[in-house]
């Protein structure tokens, strides 16, 4: 096995275990950071196929491109987390029924 799909496949794991974070539990915390695994290794994948397909400047570019969604997106889970916190008193994603109104 080449280095090249080594990576794939230890990015892959990566990815699949924050699916499975983010699939398996209620806390909006262990959801963040499940998110936070897909995120990264998707970045991951695309600055390795930059690399293998001799064009690290446009996966540079889409990289940070990713970045700032990924910041806009944690922020305002993070922004959810406090204020369902707040409301109900724990960060338990089935009760965000609560913050209606």
């Amino acid at each position: 096995m080449n280095q090249f799909a080594l990576d794939w496949y230890l990015f892959s794991i990566l990815i699949f275990s924050g699916l499975y974070c983010m699939l398996a539990s209620r806390s909006l915390v262990r959801q963040l950071i499940g998110l936070e695994l897909v995120s990264k290794g998707a970045m991951l994948c695309v600055i390795s196929a930059g690399a293998y397909s001799n064009n690290i400047v446009f996966a540079q570019a889409i990289l940070i491109t990713m970045i700032v969604i990924e910041v806009v997106v944690v922020a305002t889970g993070l922004a959810l987390l406090v204020k369902n916190f707040r409301v109900n008193g724990s960060a338990d994603l089935w009760q965000l029924n609560g913050m209606k109104g």
